[in-house]
């Protein structure tokens, strides 16, 4: 009887394996088997995903339509070619295939999910904003780790300005992808900013100051955030916590201290210390001889005091580290006309711009390379949070090390 028992336990774990082989390929679909494999093996599918990945979409659009004509049930493809459709403009078929996938009863949730998500992006890329919103609210509520749906949620709330609501999004993403928590962090916290942004100007200058701190304390990495808190408190008459703020700036980020400088000095004079903003300038110079902006800055202060020979000499020191920035050049012709073009001036500073070439949008994203005269806080064409960095034609020197070469 043992061995009967043995025989009789393997032939039932035989046959589970071919039963579960077989739901593996087959699927029960209206009251018939439908072959899933069949469908892949055609070759209008093989060759329509092979047009896919040459990025030939208009042939691959043909052939999977053709596969699609003998497997009516076919979600995969549909949902691909409704794709498709999107990608080449033609949002209503795009639309029209996937809301007809939406009215099968066969969908699982999770197929049921994804289909929305495509007309999500469907209703996005066609302008129907409030209708891709409401699409991707219920794609998450169906699906509720779904990231891509959130993400898109997002992007939605930023193009409409509703800050708030982007940031309990991002909110939301930092819970379920923690992986990612320096990106959601650094997200949330211009995202903060810009709500501080909206306080500020309604008028809420207490609350807007609140808010810029919220930022900071989420990611201490958000610089406009430390400006936005100055300015919010200067403009509820507290210059010295104004000051705080943007010093807090120069020493949690001293490669954006120049943003707070203009600021710094005003409040300086403002306050009858104009000697700090000196002070402040040396100690950055001191700590990083390659910060051409902190040069080029106490430069103009002094030249403001009339100091136009110990100006000069600094924008001297500057130019080795960025030769190619137009605006020490600009400075340095000013200089040099207010010190009445003394001719061994003019021939240090031929000597030192010999091979400069000048530019005037050295701000370039990272991640789609737009192109900016100015830093911004987000990308115009991709939409992404701090991406700019300043992009240099060649690598900056140190002033002990640039050879002047012979007239």
């Amino acid at each position: 009887m043992g061995d009967y028992a043995i025989l009789a336990v393997l032939m039932a774990l035989l046959l589970g394996l071919v039963a579960g082989k077989a739901w593996e390929r087959y699927k029960l679909r209206d009251g018939r088997w439908i072959d899933r494999r069949r469908l892949r093996e055609t070759p209008h599918y093989m060759l329509g995903l092979s047009y896919l990945v040459d990025n030939q979409i208009d042939q691959a659009v043909d052939e999977l339509t053709r596969a699609a004509s003998n497997e009516t049930d076919a979600l995969e493809i549909q949902m691909i070619l409704g794709n498709l459709y999107r990608q080449k403009g033609q949002v209503g078929r795009a639309i029209s295939v996937h809301q007809g996938l939406l009215q099968r009863h066969d969908l699982r949730p999770i197929e049921h999910a994804y289909v929305l998500l495509c007309l999500g992006l469907d209703f996005r890329n066609g302008g129907f904003i409030d209708r891709a919103i409401e699409t991707f609210q219920e794609v998450v509520r169906l699906d509720p780790l779904n990231r891509y749906a959130f993400v898109n949620l997002q992007k939605l709330y930023e193009e409409q300005q509703q800050w708030t609501e982007a940031s309990a999004v991002r909110e939301q993403i930092a819970k379920i992808d923690t992986d990612r928590a320096d990106e959601n962090r650094q997200i949330l916290g211009f995202l903060r900013n810009e709500v501080g942004r909206g306080l500020a100007r309604g008028g809420d200058h207490r609350a807007a100051a609140k808010t810029f701190q919220d930022a900071i304390d989420i990611d201490p990495r958000t610089a406009p955030a430390y400006l936005n808190l100055g300015d919010a408190r200067e403009r509820q008459g507290q210059l010295a916590a104004a000051v705080d703020a943007w010093e807090m700036l120069v020493k949690a980020l001293p490669d954006r201290a120049h943003l707070a400088f203009d600021r710094l000095e005003q409040a300086y004079r403002t306050q009858g210390t104009p000697r700090r903003f000196v002070e402040l300038c040396e100690r950055l110079i001191a700590a990083n001889p390659q910060d051409w902006r902190t040069h080029l800055a106490l430069s103009r202060h002094l030249a403001g005091a009339g100091q136009h020979r110990q100006a000069f000499d600094l924008l001297l020191a500057a130019l080795p580290r960025n030769p190619h920035g137009l605006t020490i050049h600009q400075e340095a012709w000013r200089m040099l006309s207010a010190l009445r073009f003394e001719p061994s001036l003019v021939q240090q500073y031929v000597d030192l711009t010999r091979s400069a070439v000048f530019y005037l949008d050295p701000h370039v994203c990272v991640h789609c390379r737009y192109r900016s005269t100015e830093l911004l806080w987000q990308c115009p064409q991709c939409h992404e949070w701090n991406p700019f960095v300043e992009e240099r034609i060649a690598p900056a020197k140190d002033a002990a090390t640039v050879e002047l070469a012979e007239p």
